[in-house]
């Protein structure tokens, strides 16, 4: 979920088995960014702490959680420097409230098709689970 170190952990992942890491969130990001029609769209979904729609279907689904509470806390932190007009209270717990509800039957889904593995990820420095 938001905040639980998924973007720490992929770059890790990247490092040690030099796959490639695409953030949807670092590409929404860019296109609001570049001010485009597009752009302008995807910062109103943003903003109002919505999910904005996919349409690939995955092969794994790699499930990082940390927990709500580590989750905000991660979240406010980053969002003392970030900028990101995502990163305030408010926003956060609407995120939060939204990934769970539309997350948690996608991975139901997709543990039933054998290609979800879970990292929990509550401690900084190492991963359970």
């Amino acid at each position: 979920g938001p905040g639980s170190g998924k973007g720490t952990q992929c770059e890790k992942i990247v490092q040690k088995y030099g796959y490639t890491h695409l953030s949807s969130g670092d590409l929404l990001r860019a296109e609001v960014a570049s001010g485009s029609e597009r752009g302008k769209t995807l910062s109103a979904i943003m903003e109002r702490g919505e999910l904005v729609p996919l349409i690939a279907a995955p092969s794994l689904l790699l499930y990082i959680d940390a927990g709500a509470d580590t989750m905000v806390k991660r979240l406010l932190k980053r969002g003392e420097t970030s900028g990101r007009v995502d990163d305030n209270e408010e926003t956060i717990k609407k995120r939060l409230d939204t990934y769970y509800k539309a997350t948690e039957p996608v991975i139901a889904l997709y543990e039933g098709r054998g290609i979800v593995r879970k990292v929990w990820m509550k401690s900084r420095h190492g991963c359970g689970k």
